[in-house]
């Protein structure tokens, strides 16, 4: 039995691997390299010393040449990059964001080296970085080599140091469940799809959309194994995964006590999960055999701590609130993993105690971080911008935490932001006397509203209370190259008021305010599927109206070539007409129901008629930039697939977590992932409103909500199903067009 030879050896198969890690001026020299145009990333000078802490910017050591280059001096990689960064920055000249969010800009010329010395450090041990559920909402598990180097990139040059990386685990499991006796149907039949994992991960589901070839196992491996390296050469102490008790189904006729194997509590209508007692032996051995065979593929840090990520009750109930229970399972988590790794911390999402509060009450927060010893356990605390538990824990009771923000669910499209509480926030956990050992971004999904982000990054080395109105303005001159900058700032100033200034009074929210577009039909909707809001906006819409204006009297200038190509500008002005499309189409869509209540058929079909349109000119819009195009998702899913079947099963894996999401046509997480991308818009949400009104346009009296609802999932379904179909991947350039017909017609041109 391998329990049993497991508990008689020990953990003596463990050997921690030292880090062979590349130089890290090597590294640091490649992200800059990378990012920045040759005529800025060769004015720089880049030199690691461990003993620095922070970075210092000053003139180069080659005072031969007519302009000095500007050296970096930092104390590892990522110092070295985010000097590099923050030195452009303070400059007023350059910004970094996703490609999917408009990209970066920088200036034709790098400034001049600084005439004295700048030095600057962190309050912060930790920037965090990802979410367990960004792998699934972002696409990571598709995303290849170029892909997650250029994300490493990004994320040396705004700090972060903490990232979690969880690929390739499926391949260090297979070899745990192949060493326990299980046959590998037995494991393709608990592997969830590889868009699913994250949940598969946590407990929530087993199977759904899987299994996954060995293929893909060997490819997250290698790509793991190249980021890592990468990460470890830039001085990140990356967040990699370990146990967290759950197990396939089959391994209790495997082992030689079974009733050490529960069921989970289920989640969302998916069959619950088997997971092992986290005080047995089993969980011991597991881990061990588990964080063993990660440390021999992978490598792990032999006189340095490695931060190991374990989540037992994700949305899950414990079997018990008894608090001695709760701090005995803690305790043995963390003791399971200071038996397989003596350098052993573990970091825990404190989502749980946010999103099951009645459980959760102050007595069983309490045991729980009390369980392992001090400093061996970091708190995440999930959604701190909106609901910050540190702060009714009294620090966690002393537990070591990283102030993170969500800013969104499942990468929700739409304009938004908090930034007055978030920079609030941030400084109220800095000044409060608390346990915050760093700060970090973990949203469900990335490459959202950029300015949120690039507010948050500037207080790693900046860590200060910032006005938020001259923040906007130096992001403004940062943003773009080019273009009327009166009229740009006033753009931005109406965007601040509007959409970028939810407050507290807004903390319900889960993102930005549920879209009309993607609502499955139906009259009389308070919310977009499970937790997308429709109510009052927060804001007033003709601000955004107002800005959209300002963004095309920017364009149209009479020199304003340089900036309608600037691809910062055209995701900044067409977003802002998305927007307001969205915005209009939830006044046409009362007066549809109006016309229908009034029974006025005549009014009905012309205001179908309008709202169809805003929302063709909403899919039209999208189609200016790649990466927000259901055709190029899809086209990054079936890439990563090895061979046909795969590439079919990767596509429904892409359709489906961004529509009925699972575990069947009835899910309660349809909508839940919803995007805003051209495709999607036309092929889904845009046919489903039609089939809508076709139905109330036949029956009108008779019709049945309740009809339209069971015909309307068979189609769902059946669209997730589908394969192959051909669909636009490259944007058509017209974006800015179509946006000035947005604003001529909600504005009555």
């Amino acid at each position: 039995i391998w329990q049993l030879h497991m508990m008689q050896i020990g953990f003596v198969l463990l050997t921690i691997t030292a880090v062979q890690a590349l130089s890290g001026e090597d590294a640091a020299y490649s992200v800059i390299n990378s990012v920045l145009p040759s005529a800025i990333s060769s004015q720089f000078q880049l030199e690691l010393d461990s003993t620095v802490d922070g970075f210092t910017v000053s003139l180069g050591d080659d005072l031969d040449t007519r302009q000095a280059k500007i050296k970096v001096t930092g104390g590892t990689g990522v110092d070295l990059c985010a000097g590099a960064y923050d030195y452009l920055k303070s400059a007023g000249s350059s910004s970094v964001a996703w490609d999917a969010t408009g990209g970066s800009s920088f200036p034709a010329v790098a400034p001049v080296a600084p005439s004295s010395p700048i030095s600057k450090s962190t309050k912060f041990d930790f920037v965090y970085a990802f979410n367990v559920c960004t792998y699934g909402y972002s696409g990571m598990w598709w995303w290849d080599w170029d892909r997650w180097d250029h994300e490493l990139n990004i994320m040396a040059l705004n700090g972060v140091n903490n990232p979690l990386l969880v690929l390739g685990q499926e391949y260090i499991w297979n070899a745990v469940w192949e060493e326990m006796g299980l046959a590998q149907e037995e494991i393709d039949e608990w592997n969830a799809g590889p868009a699913y994992a994250a949940w598969f991960y946590m407990g929530n589901l087993k199977g759904w959309e899987g299994p996954i070839s060995s293929d893909y196992r060997e490819r997250t491996r290698d790509l793991q194994g190249k980021i890592l390296e990468k990460a470890r050469a830039l001085g990140m102490k990356p967040v990699l995964p370990s146990f967290s008790g759950f197990v396939p189904d089959a391994l209790a006729s495997h082992v030689s006590d079974p009733d050490q194997i529960k069921l989970a509590s289920g989640w969302n209508a998916f069959d619950p999960v088997s997971y092992v007692e986290p005080t047995s032996d089993l969980f011991s051995s597991i881990t061990a055999s588990f964080v063993s065979k990660y440390c021999a593929e992978f490598g792990c840090e032999s006189d340095a701590k490695n931060y190991w990520a374990a989540d037992l009750y994700n949305e899950l109930s414990p079997p018990s609130n008894d608090t001695d229970y709760l701090t005995s399972v803690s305790s043995a988590v963390f003791d399971a993993m200071k038996a397989a790794d003596p350098n052993a911390v573990w970091v825990a999402q404190g989502w749980m105690f946010h999103s099951d509060p009645n459980f959760w009450q102050t007595e069983q927060v309490k045991a729980f971080v009390s369980g392992p010893p001090a400093n061996s356990l970091i708190i995440l605390d999930l959604h701190a911008e909106q609901h910050p538990i540190y702060e009714s824990t009294d620090s966690f009771f002393g537990t070591p935490f990283i102030w993170d923000t969500i800013f969104n669910f499942g990468g929700r499209s739409g304009m938004y932001g908090r930034l007055e509480q978030l920079t609030n926030g941030i400084m109220d956990a800095v000044n409060g006397h608390t346990t915050m050992v760093g700060m970090g971004i973990a949203p469900e999904a990335i490459e959202t509203n950029p300015i949120s982000y690039d507010l948050q990054f500037d207080h790693v080395y900046n860590t200060e209370l910032h006005e938020v109105d001259e923040y906007v303005q130096s992001y403004v001159q940062r943003r773009y190259k080019s273009g009327d900058e009166a009229t740009l700032q006033s753009a931005w100033k109406l965007l601040l008021r509007s959409v970028y200034n939810a407050t507290e009074a807004n903390n319900d929210l889960e993102g930005a305010m549920g879209n009309i577009f993607v609502l499955r039909p139906q009259w009389n909707a308070t919310e977009v599927g499970c937790c997308a809001v429709l109510g009052d906006l927060y804001y007033d819409p003709q601000d955004v109206i107002d800005a959209l204006g300002l963004f095309l009297q920017a364009a149209g200038e009479d020199d304003a070539a340089s900036l309608t190509s600037e691809t910062t500008f055209r995701f900044d002005a067409i977003n802002t007409a998305v927007q307001v499309a969205a915005d209009y189409a939830r006044v046409v869509y009362g007066d549809v129901q109006a016309a229908f209540e009034a029974g006025d058929k005549d009014a009905f079909t012309a205001k179908v008629e309008l709202f169809m349109h805003v929302m063709n000119l909403a899919d039209e819009l999208l189609a200016d930039q790649p990466e927000r195009m259901l055709g190029f998702w899809i086209e990054k899913a079936r890439g990563a697939a090895s061979s046909d079947d795969e590439q079919d099963q990767f596509e429904e894996n892409a359709r489906m977590i961004l529509t009925l999401w699972g575990p069947d046509k009835n899910a309660p997480l349809h909508e839940y992932a919803y995007k805003l991308w051209n495709g999607l818009i036309s092929t889904f949400y845009n046919e489903r409103w039609a089939q809508f009104f076709d139905m109330v346009t036949s029956d009108w009296a008779e019709f049945s909500q309740d009809a339209f609802n069971g015909e309307i999932v068979d189609w769902e379904l059946a669209w997730t199903k589908l394969k192959g179909v051909d669909m636009i991947t490259k944007p058509n350039g017209n974006g800015l067009d179509v946006a000035k017909s947005v604003f001529d017609l909600v504005s009555g041109a």
